[in-house]
């Protein structure tokens, strides 16, 4: 067994489920009247769909290619690098991404799990929070516990789908990959 199989035996998989993602952010301290929802589609019509206010998006997409783009060098923002010792945490790392950069507007409370991670990694380099992150037992048996759950079988092996966050920050739209250098600034979001 190789190391990287290791590291996905230790972070499994998450489904790319609503209410999955939801309970992992419940335990970290996210309020009622916040959830995920599912977007079916780009086009105006469907876009009505999503509740109003959406603050961030998180995407999953096949993808077997690492890729790599310039990151942005803004040190105001939340981010952490996946290391390979990560495994499958793309889902989990994805939502923190989604969460730590929006606590304040999500009303997460100064004593939640999650206030407390973002807090004890500010310090920390990108490099130094996916450490951190990969040795947090307690937020590893959360996400383990929350793969397990869904409509899917766990996958403790290699999967070939990536979650990456998109959130709006001081208005500009900003990419948050793990497996990326840094946060990557798209620009201006507008106001629709």
């Amino acid at each position: 067994m190789t190391a990287k199989d290791d590291a996905r035996k230790k972070w499994k998989a998450l489904e790319s489920n609503p209410e999955v993602l939801t309970e992992f952010g419940r335990k970290l301290g996210l309020k009622e009247g916040w959830c995920f929802n599912d977007i079916f589609g780009v086009d105006p019509d469907l876009l009505a769909m999503v509740p109003q206010p959406c603050v961030a998006v998180i995407l999953l997409f096949p993808s077997t290619l690492k890729t790599s783009t310039p990151a942005s060098d803004r040190k105001d923002l939340f981010y952490l690098t996946q290391i390979p010792e990560l495994g499958n945490a793309c889902g989990n790392i994805a939502t923190l991404h989604a969460f730590g950069n929006n606590r304040e507007t999500l009303g997460f409370d100064d004593d939640s799990l999650l206030v407390k991670l973002v807090n004890e990694m500010e310090s920390k380099s990108h490099l130094e929070r996916g450490e951190y992150l990969n040795n947090n037992e307690e937020i590893n048996s959360i996400h383990n516990e929350l793969a397990g759950e869904g409509q899917t079988q766990v996958i403790e092996g290699k999967v070939d789908n990536h979650f990456v966050c998109f959130t709006a920050i001081d208005g500009n739209l900003f990419e948050l990959d793990g497996t990326k250098p840094g946060p990557i600034d798209h620009g201006p979001i507008g106001n629709d």
